[in-house]
């Protein structure tokens, strides 16, 4: 057989085995697996934060005081201002809002397919009357599909300064400043209107350069020079003139995931055993908190094993979040803020097929409760609420 022959065999075995390492390695990121989760958190503590409670009492921790990207996890601080706006008269949670508004925020094919689906579920429901759903349908989307653009129509409306205040109210020390992070996308684009002599690709350069160097406290003022923008665009011409999908790239993804508003595990744990207790805020408040927090209890199958229980996640390209409480049949009070970041496609791909058959186990398994406990820092101590 000539040489060329066999070289042209060597490659086509080579190619077809790549291929199915390939496709092995996306079969088996794809399925869950519950105990992969802690055993990353053993294997790479530098790229998580967790802690774990129950009952009251810290059962597992690791690096909990470490300030970490957040996500959409964040988005409970804008939950939390609503609840108590709601419960004070100040906004009303039959208040029509017009989905054109909410429009006005929504940048195209950058939320994961949120905001679309939420839509998609309010017509499917008949929430929508004469082009708008209620106040609380909108809070309940930003919780349960995750919607930025209802979250910045949040921040426009119950005020961001408000929002912010949370933060020391309920003694969150790592916590840092919410700002319109989805608007923040767009900063980017308003620094290369400032090379107007320079073709698309320098500019987009030297405002990459820019950005890298942009102290934060720049950042959430040029966001939120953004987030009005936005505001006033009901035509959508700002949006369609900016055209984010043609200079979006993923150097600046890298750049947006690490610039999100970051906060400790140890914050977030004790927030949620503020909500799961239901005695820290005033009835009012936790009333309105609990119907936009605690989707979960609609399925029926939460409702056999849960008096209540609550979830917020959030995740990019390199970061996955995830706060969740519950409390069961028995009174059994179970609290868990766990976060990566700097992930790769495959770490990122495993955790999130994982994550929810992790925390069920959590839940439902004291063996496993103890076994993953046991490749954290197990050292047993009351919560700090």
């Amino acid at each position: 057989m000539k040489k060329w022959v066999w070289i042209v065999i060597i490659v086509v075995v080579l190619i077809i085995g790549l291929a199915g390492w390939i496709i092995g390695t996306l079969v088996w990121a794809g399925k869950p697996n519950a105990d992969y989760v802690w055993e990353f958190v053993k294997k790479h503590p530098e790229q998580a934060s967790v802690t774990l409670v129950s009952n009251g009492v810290i059962v597992a921790q690791t690096e909990p005081d470490r300030p970490m990207p957040l996500a959409s996890t964040v988005k409970i601080i804008v939950a939390i201002e609503y609840a108590k706006q709601a419960a004070a008269g100040t906004v009303k949670p039959d208040e029509p809002v017009l989905l054109q508004k909410l429009e006005s925020y929504y940048l195209p094919d950058l939320d994961g397919g949120a905001h679309p689906s939420w839509l998609s579920d309010m017509e499917s429901k008949q929430r929508v009357r004469d082009g708008a759903v209620t106040l609380e349908e909108v809070a309940k989307g930003m919780i349960m599909f995750s919607s930025n653009a209802n979250t910045e129509y949040l921040m426009e409306k119950l005020g961001l300064a408000n929002i912010n205040r949370n933060i020391g109210e309920l003694g969150m020390k790592s916590h840092e400043p919410l700002y319109p992070f989805v608007s923040s996308l767009l900063i980017p684009y308003e620094l290369m209107q400032t090379y107007p002599g320079l073709e698309r690709n320098d500019a987009l350069a030297k405002a990459i350069t820019e950005l890298k160097d942009m102290p934060m406290e720049v950042f959430r003022v040029k966001a939120v020079g953004i987030h009005e923008k936005l505001r006033q665009d009901n035509d959508g011409a700002y949006k369609r003139q900016a055209n984010i999908k043609d200079w979006y790239n993923e150097k600046l993804d890298r750049m947006n995931s690490d610039k999100l508003i970051a906060a400790s595990t140890a914050d977030y744990a004790s927030l949620l055993a503020k909500m799961n207790g239901k005695t820290y805020f005033a009835p009012a408040v936790q009333k309105n908190l609990d119907i936009i927090m605690e989707g979960l209890m609609e399925n029926p199958a939460n409702r056999s094993m849960f008096e209540h229980a609550g979830r917020k996640g959030g995740s990019t390209a390199f970061v996955l979040t995830d706060a969740m409480y519950a409390t069961d049949k028995e009174g059994n009070r179970t609290e868990l803020a766990i976060f990566f970041n700097n992930l790769d496609e495959i770490q990122a791909m495993k955790l999130s097929a994982s994550l929810n058959a992790f925390e069920v186990e959590l839940l439902k398994n004291a063996d496993f409760r103890s076994k993953a406990a046991a490749g954290m820092d197990s050292t047993q101590r009351p919560l700090n609420k």
